[in-house]
């Protein structure tokens, strides 16, 4: 059960700031984060069985992330929805543009959660559904519909909160987000948790075929600089490696970016 948590317009020193666990089956090949050389100018993991992306951004200061939902049983899709990520990224679409000709398409694609920032605002989509455009603070989904409140969401959007109150620099921030990233006890009531299935309890998945198989954090500040983190877990839940890039959008001219 993947998580994204999401801080738009929360916080005096970031415009956005994502926290987010991909976890995908450990036999899924997968390239770690870093500069795309096809689509160009794209930043983030990439899987290598489709091609696409589960969080990325792009030399613009613009960000994309997708998390499934479950699918009927039987059904069958031709598109990958991780390509919904770079497509975006790879385009000029605004959201709503981009987002409204997906939802043309909707039988291609398993059902998913859609999340694009422009630069400006933070937009969520579904298969049938337009871009909408999200109110400031902050938002947590994993896979299944925006406000179901599993308790791993629960804890995620009341960490988040506290993170963003408590740090006091950028560095501290990222360090507070990976540690709630890799949160492994199981949250809620055991009245409630006995109906729920267990990865919708935990932060952290650590299971032997379907875990978390890695956490990111993106920063974008208000002063116009990105910082994309990502650490890579393996199938026993131990750190495995990590990288850390910085960039500034490009306006106008050339990029600035280093590793």
């Amino acid at each position: 059960m993947c998580l994204a948590a999401f801080a738009v317009d929360a916080s005096d020193a970031f415009a956005l700031v994502v926290a987010a666990n991909r976890d995908e089956s450990h036999l899924r090949p997968t390239a770690d984060a870093n500069w795309w050389s096809e689509p160009d100018g794209i930043l983030g993991g990439r899987d290598l069985e489709a091609g696409g992306s589960w969080l990325a951004v792009d030399r613009r200061g613009r960000l994309a992330a997708v998390t499934n939902q479950p699918a009927p049983r039987g059904s069958a899709y031709t598109g990958s929805r991780g390509r919904l990520v770079s497509d975006y990224l790879a385009g000029r679409r605004s959201p709503g543009e981009f987002c409204g000709r997906r939802a043309g398409e909707s039988a291609s694609y398993g059902p998913y959660n859609l999340l694009l920032f422009d630069g400006e605002g933070l937009f969520h989509s579904v298969n049938r559904s337009p871009a909408e455009r999200l109110a400031a603070g902050v938002h947590v989904l994993s896979n299944a519909p925006l406000g179901t409140p599993w308790p791993k969401v629960t804890f995620a959007a009341s960490r988040l909160a506290a993170c963003l109150d408590a740090a006091r620099r950028p560095e501290d921030l990222a360090g507070q987000l990976f540690e709630m990233l890799q949160t492994r006890q199981v949250r809620g009531e055991a009245t409630q948790g006995a109906a729920l299935h267990w990865r919708t309890q935990t932060v952290f998945v650590r299971d032997d075929r379907y875990g978390t198989r890695s956490a990111t954090v993106v920063l974008m500040s208000r002063d116009g600089e990105v910082t994309f983190s990502e650490r890579r877990f393996g199938a026993d839940g131990r750190l495995q490696g990590e990288s850390s890039f910085r960039f500034r959008p490009v306006r106008a001219g050339g990029p600035q970016a280093s590793r």
